[in-house]
């Protein structure tokens, strides 16, 4: 699977978010927090998507506190329409790959996907081959 994909850097969480995400990593609560949002061009499609550490369970997202600040970033991009919102969990025993491609090829052009897992432990190594992870 080949996708083209650039970090958002212009969007950030909501300012309670932010303030619990730095003190929750004991930094200053003063500086800007740069979350996984991502541009993605897919089959002549505009996607963006969040990578969320949680669980999805009984259809509800349970976010890691950085989870959540990423899905308020993704939701923070402004656009010109109305869009649709997607939430798939990523399994760690499938192919990422297969599941990206699914993934990807079933949400409409403009969609906002927010990919969820346990994205700093063991998806961490298979999402870098997709996603730059470090800034």
């Amino acid at each position: 699977m080949n996708f083209a994909n650039t970090l958002v850097t212009n969007v950030t969480a909501n300012p309670e978010t932010n303030v619990a995400v730095l003190e929750m990593l004991e930094m200053e609560t003063n500086q800007d927090v740069q979350y996984h949002v991502y541009e993605v061009a897919y089959e002549g499609k505009k996607i963006y998507c969040c990578l969320s550490g949680g669980v999805i369970e009984n259809n509800e997202i349970q976010f890691t506190p950085v989870g959540l600040g990423a899905f308020e970033a993704m939701t923070n991009i402004v656009a010109d329409t109305d869009v649709e919102y997607f939430a798939d969990f990523i399994d760690s025993n499938s192919s990422i790959d297969e599941q990206l491609e699914v993934i990807f090829g079933n949400v409409p052009n403009n969609a906002r996907v927010c990919l969820v897992g346990d994205i700093t432990g063991e998806l961490k190594a298979e999402l870098a081959k997709y996603f730059r992870l470090l800034h």
